[in-house]
């Protein structure tokens, strides 16, 4: 009796065995219902990181679209500036180029006074009764002071060819920083970094795919812009620019211009890439 009770506790023993390690499997497996929940708490996971990236590159956007208005405000207001800092220098120029008409209108009209006078010394210079030299003295006192008067003018006409030219060289320099501001202005509405930009990697961050550049407001990056990332004579890949500060920029790494089997590296150098 004892040994059918003991080969009975044995079998199901061995039973709650089995079914134990069956269901442990059932749970533990790469198919089991742990793994599900495993799997359905990472997608969730992801989605959730997703869903906080998707608001920081929104909020970045809306950030840099409100500091890129704010830039172009202000220098559209420079250009106004500086249109109208130049308006009075043309002004000044005009009438400097009439003072100079004028002076050598005088000038030209003593020069032919002075050739008169000269005419009629030499013609008064036979006559030998007193009433004659006494006219000749007279007509050597208008000489000189035609002379004197002559030499003023010639100082007065140099000076005011001078304020011309010093009025025509201050206009060409206003003309040149109007014409840079309004250059400037159109690249920052085209979302362009200056031709002659060069920076360095500062750090890349796999995670979230963007990199950290040494540069930023101090050199001129715009935020949309598109910048090159170079090693050497190869190009590596592109960047989207997010996010500029005073000298330090954040840009997105455009993976579709990435070379295959590379990566951006600390160090790399970065330039503007102008034909977006």
């Amino acid at each position: 009796m004892w040994k059918y009770i003991i080969i009975a506790a044995v079998v199901l023993f061995l039973g709650a065995c089995f079914l134990f390690y069956k269901n442990n499997e059932a749970l533990t497996s790469p198919e089991g219902e742990v793994a599900a929940f495993q799997s359905q708490f990472d997608m969730a996971k992801k989605k959730a990181i997703d869903i906080e990236k998707d608001k920081a590159v929104k909020r970045y956007a809306e950030l840099r679209t409100a500091y890129f208005k704010q830039l172009s405000d202000k220098y559209n207001e420079e250009c106004s500036a500086l249109e109208a800092e130049d308006a009075p220098f043309e002004q000044e120029i005009a009438k400097a180029n009439a003072d100079l008409e004028a002076a050598k209108a005088d000038f030209k009209r003593y020069q032919d006074q002075f050739k008169a006078f000269q005419k009629d010394a030499t013609a008064a210079a036979g006559v030998e009764d007193a009433d004659d030299e006494e006219a000749l003295k007279l007509v050597g006192q208008r000489i000189a002071e035609l002379v004197e008067s002559n030499n003023a003018l010639e100082a007065q006409a140099a000076a005011e060819e001078k304020m011309t030219q010093d009025l025509g060289a201050e206009s060409e320099r206003t003309l040149a920083m109007i014409e840079a501001a309004k250059k400037l202005a159109a690249d920052r509405m085209a979302r362009l970094s200056p031709v002659e930009l060069k920076c360095s990697v500062v750090s890349v961050d796999p995670t979230w795919d963007y990199v950290i550049l040494d540069s930023g407001i101090d050199k001129g990056i715009v935020i949309g812009s598109r910048l090159a990332v170079m090693r050497g004579s190869q190009k590596v890949c592109e960047l989207t620019v997010t996010l500029v500060e005073s000298n330090k920029s954040s840009c997105d790494v455009v993976y579709s211009t990435m070379r295959p089997g590379d990566q951006v590296q600390p160090g790399d150098t970065v330039v503007s890439v102008r034909n977006n």
